[in-house]
């Protein structure tokens, strides 16, 4: 897909995302990329073609707005991040009326099956047989289409009925937010982690699912994890981030179970299990 192309087909409303917070009279107001943004800055036009960052003045279209994003103008660059961006048939999607649910306009959760999908998940070194254990796969837009276009992501449910979404170019979810649990094995440890990703990593370093497993999907979720690790028999592993965050989410977590054991050291000097799997694999 060429610049062009792009163009065409999509809109600053598809990349932003879950960053658009809402409507108004002359278009869209969202969060601003490139920099913290408590108070919404950036506005984009009604057509989702335009859009300025009333911050610094700055303004342009599609193309400036990958650009700013991405530090660059290798035109090259911003074509790959469209990579995960495809066509369907409109027919298969439920719609969300005109008015969108949860920034969603629509969204539809089927069977992991997308190669765009797979090779992000090679990418992050996860088994992919482990994945479609746990994965499905989003089929997502932020705006009514009539075109049969769709952007898509991994998706991951909690307990609550929301989903987590990630791929190469979009991290979001649809609420509500909540913890997910994978607690169906006997008699095997159970182990905490702030995202799936981890958690996949996890399972592929030990070769399979070996143990059972709850994931945060954010640290806010600690006081739930909490509550349910609290009628879990057996050793708990605690597997955060080696972060500010997820020091300060074990440190909590520890006082109020003194006997679950915090394991995240084993894969220091990573951020996280994943990044930690990626290095061991690239060193092989």
């Amino acid at each position: 897909m060429n610049i062009q192309q792009i163009k065409e087909k999509y809109s600053c409303l598809d990349y932003l995302g879950e960053r658009v917070v809402r409507k108004t009279s002359y278009g869209y107001l969202a969060r601003c990329p490139w920099r913290e943004d408590i108070h919404p800055s950036l506005t984009i036009t009604a057509n989702g073609k335009g859009w300025k960052d009333h911050a610094t003045g700055e303004h342009g279209g599609l193309i400036e707005l990958v650009m700013r994003c991405l530090n660059t103008t290798d035109f090259q660059r911003v074509c790959a991040q469209f990579e995960n961006l495809s066509s369907f048939d409109s027919s298969k999607v439920f719609n969300c009326s005109k008015e969108k649910v949860n920034g969603f306009a629509s969204i539809n959760i089927v069977p992991l099956a997308s190669k765009a999908l797979f090779q992000y998940l090679t990418e992050r070194c996860i088994d992919l047989g482990i994945a479609r254990q746990f994965l499905q796969e989003a089929h997502y837009s932020f705006q009514q289409r009539d075109d049969g276009r769709y952007l898509f992501a991994l998706a991951y449910p909690n307990d609550k009925g929301g989903v987590e979404l990630r791929s190469k170019l979009f991290k979001g979810c649809r609420s509500p937010k909540a913890i997910t649990t994978h607690c169906h094995l006997k008699n095997a440890a159970t182990v905490v982690f702030e995202g799936f990703f981890d958690m996949l990593s996890f399972a592929t370093l030990c070769g399979g699912v070996r143990h059972n497993y709850i994931v945060l999907n954010s640290i806010v979720n600690v006081d739930a994890a909490i509550e349910v690790l609290k009628e879990r028999e057996g050793k708990i592993f605690l597997c955060l981030d080696n972060d500010e965050g997820g020091r300060n989410t074990t440190k909590k977590m520890l006082e109020t179970m003194p006997g679950a054991e915090d394991i995240s050291h084993r894969f220091a000097p990573h951020k996280d299990v994943n990044e930690h799997l990626c290095q061991k694999m690239s060193a092989q």
